[in-house]
Formats: C-alpha cells, structure tokens, sequence
C-alpha cells in the first residue's frame, strides 16, 4: 500500500496533466476550448473553480451566466469554446469544462488561466568597488506581483551574455554597450542601452548630448539660409547690408530697376545733348 503523501503526489501529478496552462495580459481577451467535444452537444457547463461560470442545456435556450461573467463573456454552443474579454486579474483561476453531463479531464481537459500586467521598460543602477576595478549593474523594475514570472536578461552586442538580474563587469569586459530586458509570457521590455564604465571608446550619455544640439543647431543655421535665400532673391554673401539692418530680408527689385531707368535716361539726356545743332 502507498503512503498517503505518494498518493497525494501521483494524483496531483495526474491532475496536472490534464491542465492548459494559459497566460494572457490584462484587457486581453482569451477562448478556453473545452478540448474534444461529441458531434451532438447537448448541455454545457463551465466551472471557474468551484464555481459555475456559465450553463447552458438544450431544453432551455437561454444561456446562464454568473459572477463577472455576464457582462464580458460569450458560450459557442456549437464548439463549447467559452470567450472572456477585457480580462482582469480576478479571471485567474481554473476552468473546468463538462460537455453533456460528462467531465473526464482526459477528454475535457481543464485551463489554467493566469492573468498578468505586461513588464514596465526596467531601470538599471550601477554599483562599482572602491579600486574602480569592477562595476555591478542591477535591473531594477517597479512591476510586482502581478506581472510574475518575470525573468532577467542581459545582452551586448546583440548576444545574452547573463540571464540574471544583476551583471557583474570587470575591466576586461570588452563590450561597449549592455543592455536589461525583462520578459513575461505576455510581454517584453528593454532598458536604454549602458555604457561600459571601462571602454574608453564607448561615447558617454553626454556626448550623444552635444552632437544632438549642434546637429540642431546646424539644420537651424541651413533653414536660416533658405529662408533668406527665398525672402531676399539672393543668398546672404550677396548682400551689401547687414542681418540686423532692414533691406537684409527684402528683395532689391525696385532698386534695381530705379537704378537701371536712371542709367537708361542719363545716357538718353546725354545724347540728345549731343545731337542737338549749334546755333
């Protein structure tokens, strides 16, 4: 005879078996199939734990439902699949299916449903000894208990490199950049990319910072000059007056043409002055 411990081991090991284990995030919608289902259905029941979620039988039409499950949940009566939408972390739990009366676990099999958070992107804090020989990044996240299983991974250069919360880095460390992710059975999420603290090749934060600023600078100077370019009708070098003085920013079209008739009826004055008979 078994001993009343083994017992219990084996039937919780034939149990589990005949659990699906599901996870979804939460607002997610989920269908839980009952598994094998007879061409004729005549009644359907499905438990959340102890408790019915929801019943239908074909004496009566009408489909019953309970609990949180009468706002956001729908029953296929033709495939026994139950649908529950805008899932919440109160859904979690087992669903137990039983099609026309029956509930063997080997032909319906039961669901596992676990509803959890998606992972927040994670912070990483660094920690280096007093001889500045190594460093310890740590991936600090603000997710709790709800988002679990959460797991770590560390990578450089496209390739893990530790699947750990925390990175140990030493000075031979050739890598220039790391980078934390934290992942979920529904969600993923990355750090911003580190520095190795010991590469000096590496660019440090702040100088992405200034290349940022005169890239922006830079493009401003250009627009500037387009602008000028197109108020003006000719680019600033041409100019004769300064930024600051008014006629910078026009265009010279009546100046020029005041100055071209000038032109035109000086030389037009002068040789009528010298066709013109002495008397």
């Amino acid at each position: 005879m078994l001993p009343g411990w083994w017992l219990c081991f084996l039937l919780g090991a034939v149990s589990a078996q005949w659990e699906s284990p599901v996870y979804r995030k939460v607002g997610d919608p989920v269908v839980l199939k009952p598994g094998s289902v007879p061409d004729t259905i005549t009644s359907i029941l499905w438990k959340h734990g102890d408790n019915i979620a929801i019943q239908w039988d074909h004496s009566d039409p009408e489909i019953i439902y309970y609990r949180q499950f009468k706002v956001r949940s729908s029953l296929n009566i033709s495939s026994g699949e139950m649908t529950i939408r805008e899932l919440t972390h109160n859904d979690s739990g087992l669903y137990k299916p039983e099609i026309n009366g029956g509930s063997d676990s080997s032909l319906f099999p039961a669901t596992r449903l676990t509803v959890i958070s998606p992972v927040p992107v994670p912070q990483v804090t660094e920690s280096c000894n007093d001889q500045k020989t190594s460093c310890t990044f740590t991936c600090e996240s603000t997710a709790g208990t709800d988002a679990e299983p959460v797991t770590y991974e560390w990578k450089s250069d496209g390739k893990v490199i530790a699947s750990s919360k925390e990175l140990h880095v030493t000075k031979e460390n050739n890598s220039s950049m790391f980078t934390c992710e934290m992942k979920n059975p529904v969600s993923e999420s990355s750090s911003d990319p580190i520095p190795n603290p010991f590469n000096n090749n590496t660019p440090s934060p702040k100088t992405y910072t200034g290349l940022t600023v005169f890239i922006c600078l830079l493009l401003f100077v250009l627009l500037l000059f387009v602008i000028h370019r197109w108020k003006a009708g000719m680019w600033f070098f041409q100019k004769a007056s300064m930024p600051w003085e008014a006629d910078f920013w026009t265009k010279q079209e009546r100046r020029s043409s005041y100055d071209a008739n000038g032109t035109t009826d000086h030389k037009e004055n002068k040789r009528t002055e010298e066709e013109t008979p002495m008397t």
